[in-house]
């Protein structure tokens, strides 16, 4: 994954995260944002937290700000996605119902 410098925000993978969406590869969404926040939690532990300033504090509030955002996305895509799953599922067993019935 990525390098991180510690002391500042590490770069959200955003980019890589919504090539992964396009894809379908929600299990690769999901590994880069789990990625980055272990980074996050890493870089800026609590005690770290409480000495920032107003314009350092910014800067992480709108880092993990635009990660939840990506995480809420991932998270309408796989409820999309188990809805289709679903779907599918009463498709093939009407299907099936109708096949039985004509034998």
């Amino acid at each position: 994954m990525a390098d991180y410098t510690p002391g500042t925000p590490p770069p959200l993978p955003a980019e890589a995260v919504r090539k992964a969406l396009g894809e379908g590869n929600l299990d690769a969404a999901e590994a880069y944002l789990d990625a980055h926040d272990r980074a996050v939690r890493q870089l800026l532990p609590p005690d770290e937290a409480a000495t920032l300033d107003a314009r350092q504090r910014q800067a992480w509030l709108n880092l993990i700000e635009e990660q939840q955002a990506l995480y809420a996305e991932l998270g309408q895509l796989r409820d999309h996605t188990a809805d289709q799953l679903q779907q599918l599922q009463r498709h093939q067993r009407g299907a099936s119902a109708y096949l039985q019935a004509m034998e």
